[in-house]
C-alpha cells in the first residue's frame, strides 16, 4: 500500500508530527510540567493508565494524546506500580507495538514497526544513541511516566528513525508533601525496596529523593542481579516567571553469571537442541556492571502570558566493565564438540547535551498559532578497551559445559581500544497552525548537522553528515470525539554502527507516513487508535555478527520496507477500569523481497485493572501478551506462536497501606526471548512476587 501524503498535505502534516513525535513524548501538564511557581501541581499520583492529558514535546507545542498526528503510547506510574515494572526492559515488553530482543542478559534491540529503536529522550530532551543496544537494565523508580512515539520523530535531536522514540519523563517536585515505599520479595530469593518523598522546603524551594535497592538470584542457573539507585532534584522558584532545576540520578546495575551470547539452539545433526528454561553457558566468574549518572540543569523563564524560553543542559556518563564468556559453534547430540572464546571490556559513554528554545503564541487571521524555535547540542565521546588471554582464552568445552566450569583466564593480553567523538547539532522550527476550530496543520524543519572522528578497534571511524529534513502534519476534527490525521517526515538517523571490515555505515535515509484515526472516551479519559503506517529506508544497519578479534557487533546497509496497521486504546474507560491494549500487523522486507523473520508479523499486547465495586479495597487485573510465530534469520530455529498471561490482586489493608500478589507467566508457557540471533535462552517460567506499598 502507498499511504505517503502528497507535498502539499505533507507541509501541514509535517508540523503535526513534529509536534507528536516530540510532544508525545513528554510530560502532561497535570503533574510533570516545569510550570512557573503559580502553576506548580499539589498532586502526582494519578491512578489511570496512559495519562491521557496535555502532553509537551521538546517543541513546547501543547497537544493531547488525542490531538497528536501519531500513535502514543504513554505507560503511567500506576501502571508501573500494578505490574510491578521496575526495569525498562519490563515496561516495554508490556508496550504494545514493541518487541523486546533479550539476545542476552542485560543487552537488548527494541523494535517497532519492524526496525530498531534508536530514538531516545528524557524529558523531551533527546540522547544520542552509543552502543548500538541497550546495556544493563534500567531502572523506572525515578520515572512518573515512559512514553513511546510510533513512527519517525525527533526533531531536535537529529534523529528520524521510523520505528519509534522512547522518552523516559522523571518524576518532579511537588508542592504538597508526598511519601510512599514499597517492599517487595519473589521466589529466587530476591527482595527489593525503594521509597520516593516530595515536597516544599520552604517558599520557593521544593525537591524530591528517590531511592531504591534491588538484590536477586535468578531463574538462570547461576546469575545474580543487584541494583543501587539514587534521584534528588530540587526546584528553585527565582521569580514569579523563572522557575530553574537541578536533579541528578545514578544507577548501578552490577549482575554475575551473565550470558555472552546465549544457547546453540540446534544440535549438529540438525535436529533442535531441548534445555531447560534454568540453561545457561555462563560461569559464575562472568560479569556485566553497568553504573549510569546523569545531572540535568533547566532554567525556564516567562517572558509573557504567551511566550517562553527553556534552556536545558544535560551531563550523562555510562561506564560499563565485564567479562564474558561465549560458547561457539554447534553441539554434538551428547553436547561435545563446542569451543568458546572470553573476554574482558570496559566500555564507556560521555554526552553533554545542550538545549534552548523559545515557544510561545502568534495571532494571524484572528486566530492563535503556536510557534517554536530552537537550537540543540550534542557531545559524545564513545571509548572502548578488550582484553584477552590468546593462550588460554579459547577452551576445547567438554559435554558438561552448561555446568559453568569453565575458568577464568588471565586477560594479559590487549584485543584492541576504541575512542570516538560525535558533534550532533541542530536548529529546528515549527508552527502549529490553526486553520478553523477543526482543521489544524504542522509545519517544521530541522537541520542537522553529524560529524565523527576517532578510531573503533583499529578501523577509522571518521564520517559525517548534514541535511534539512522537513515534518509535516495535519488533523481534523470530525466531532468532538473523533479526529482523523496523517503525518510524514524524511528519516535522517545517523548510526554508530560499523560494517564487518569495521567501517562507518553512515545514516539512514528515506520516508515515513501514517494516517489515521482517533476517538476519545469518557471526556477524554481514553483513547482509541487506529493507524496504517509505511516506511522506505536505505542503508538500515541489521547485525550479522560479531567482529571474532574485537568482538565489537558489526552490520550490513539493507535497503527495507515496512508496513502495517496498529489498533491501541489506552486509558481509564469507566470508574475503577483501565485499559492499555493493542494489536499490531507488520510486513518487514529488504530490497530483495526478503521478510525479516524474528520480527512477528502479528503482536498483541493487553492489560487492565479493576477495582470491583462491591469490593472498593480489591483490585484485580492482568497483562495478555501474544505473537505470531518467529524464526531465527537464517531458519535454524523456529519459535511457535504463543501467549503469555500475568495476574495482580491487590488489597487495601488499611488508607495508607496496600498488599499485592503478582504471578507472571501463570500458565508456564517455555519460550525464547528473541529469535534476533542464531542463538537465544529462554524466558522466566512461572514466578510468583510479593509486595507491600505504604503511601503517606
Amino acid at each position: 500500500m502507498t499511504i505517503y501524503a502528497p507535498s502539499a498535505l505533507g507541509a501541514a502534516v509535517a508540523l503535526l508530527t513534529i509536534s507528536m513525535g516530540t510532544s508525545a513524548i513528554a510530560q502532561s501538564e497535570s503533574d510533570q510540567e516545569n510550570t512557573t511557581k503559580k502553576d506548580k501541581p499539589t498532586v502526582e499520583y494519578v491512578h489511570v493508565y496512559g495519562e491521557q492529558g496535555k502532553t509537551t514535546t521538546a517543541t513546547n507545542l501543547n497537544l493531547t494524546i488525542f490531538e497528536t498526528p501519531q500513535t502514543v503510547t504513554a505507560i503511567s506510574r500506576s501502571q508501573m506500580n500494578d505490574f510491578m515494572l521496575d526495569k525498562a526492559n519490563d515496561v516495554l515488553d508490556y508496550t504494545p507495538g514493541v518487541t523486546v530482543e533479550e539476545v542476552e542478559t542485560h543487552r537488548t534491540y527494541y523494535t517497532a514497526r519492524g526496525f530498531d529503536i534508536v530514538n531516545f529522550q528524557y524529558d523531551g530532551v533527546g540522547t544520542p544513541f552509543a552502543f548500538g543496544l541497550v546495556q544493563g537494565q534500567a531502572d523506572t523508580a525515578i520515572y512518573q511516566k515512559i512514553e513511546v512515539v510510533k513512527g519517525a520523530a525527533g526533531l531536535i535531536t537529529g534523529l528520524a528513525n521510523p520505528s519509534a522514540t522512547i522518552n523516559y519523563v522523571r518524576k518532579r517536585p511537588t508542592q504538597d508533601l508526598q511519601a510512599n515505599a514499597r517492599a517487595s520479595v519473589n521466589e529466587w530469593n530476591g527482595y527489593r525496596l525503594d521509597g520516593d518523598v516530595s515536597g516544599s522546603f520552604s517558599e520557593g524551594v521544593r525537591g524530591r529523593l528517590v531511592l531504591a535497592t534491588e538484590d536477586t538470584e535468578s531463574y538462570l542457573d547461576r546469575h545474580e542481579d543487584s541494583t543501587k539507585l539514587f534521584y534528588g532534584v530540587l526546584e528553585f522558584d527565582l521569580s514569579d516567571n523563572t522557575l530553574f532545576t537541578i536533579g541528578h540520578s545514578y544507577d548501578l546495575n552490577a549482575a554475575d553469571g551473565i550470558l555472552w551470547g546465549a544457547l546453540p539452539l540446534v544440535y549438529s545433526d540438525g535436529t533442535p537442541t531441548h534445555y531447560d528454561v534454568s540453561t545457561s553457558s555462563a560461569p559464575d566468574w562472568s560479569f556485566r556492571d553497568t553504573e549510569q549518572n546523569q545531572t540535568f540543569l533547566e532554567l525556564k523563564h516567562q517572558l509573557s502570558d504567551k511566550w517562553t524560553v527553556n534552556a536545558v543542559y544535560t551531563r550523562a556518563d555510562i561506564d560499563i566493565e565485564s567479562e564474558l564468556f561465549f560458547v561457539d559453534g554447534t553441539p554434538m547430540p551428547d553436547e561435545s564438540g563446542l569451543g568458546a572464546y572470553t573476554g574482558r571490556y570496559l566500555n564507556g559513554v560521555t554526552r553533554d547535551i545542550f538545549d534552548v528554545f523559545a515557544a510561545g503564541y502568534v495571532t494571524v487571521a484572528g486566530r492563535e498559532h503556536q510557534v517554536v524555535v530552537g537550537y540543540n547540542q550534542a557531545d559524545v565521546e564513545i571509548t572502548g578497551a578488550g582484553f584477552a588471554n590468546f593462550a588460554t582464552g579459547y577452551p576445547t568445552l567438554g559435554s558438561d559445559w552448561a555446568q559453568g566450569n569453565s575458568p577464568r583466564p588471565d586477560f594479559v593480553d590487549a584485543s584492541g581500544t576504541s575512542r570516538v567523538e560525535q558533534d550532533h547539532t541542530s536548529f529546528y522550527a515549527a508552527s502549529r497552525i490553526n486553520f478553523s476550530d477543526r482543521l489544524s496543520a504542522l509545519i517544521g524543519a530541522r537541520k542537522a548537522d553529524y560529524e565523527q572522528t576517532g578510531i573503533s578497534y583499529g578501523a577509522a571511524a571518521d564520517q559525517e553528515a548534514s541535511k534539512t529534513v522537513p515534518y509535516y502534519g495535519l488533523t481534523y476534527q470530525i466531532t468532538d470525539s473523533l479526529m482523523a490525521y496523517g503525518s510524514s517526515s524524511e528519516v535522517f538517523s545517523p548510526q554508530v554502527f560499523v560494517d564487518p571490515q569495521l567501517r562507518p555505515l553512515g545514516a539512514i535515509e528515506g520516508e515515513s507516513a501514517e494516517l489515521g484515526l482517533k476517538m476519545s472516551f469518557n471526556n477524554e479519559r481514553a483513547v482509541l487508535t487506529v493507524a496504517a503506517f509505511q516506511s522506505e529506508i536505505s542503508n538500515y544497519g541489521v547485525y550479522v555478527g560479531d567482529d571474532p578479534v574485537s568482538g565489537v557487533a558489526t552490520y550490513d546497509p539493507r535497503t527495507q520496507e515496512s508496513d502495517g496497521y496498529e489498533i491501541e486504546m489506552s486509558g481509564q474507560l469507566s470508574d475503577g477500569l483501565n485499559v492499555s491494549a493493542g494489536y499490531t500487523k507488520v510486513d518487514i522486507q529488504d530490497v530483495n523481497g526478503d521478510k525479516i523473520p524474528y520480527i512477528p508479523k502479528q503482536m498483541i499486547k493487553a492489560s487492565a485493572s479493576y477495582h470491583i465495586p462491591t469490593l472498593p479495597k480489591l483490585k484485580v487485573g492482568g497483562v495478555l501478551k501474544w505473537q505470531d510465530d518467529i524464526t531465527t534469520p537464517t531458519g535454524i530455529a523456529e519459535q511457535e506462536s504463543y501467549a503469555l498471561l500475568d495476574l495482580l490482586v491487590s488489597y487495601q489493608i488499611t488508607e495508607s497501606i496496600t498488599a499485592a500478589v503478582n504471578v507472571d507467566n501463570i500458565t508456564d508457557e517455555k519460550y525464547y526471548n528473541s529469535l534476533y540471533w542464531e542463538q537465544a535462552y529462554f524466558g522466566a517460567p512461572r514466578n510468583i512476587k510479593l509486595s507491600v506499598n505504604w503511601e503517606l
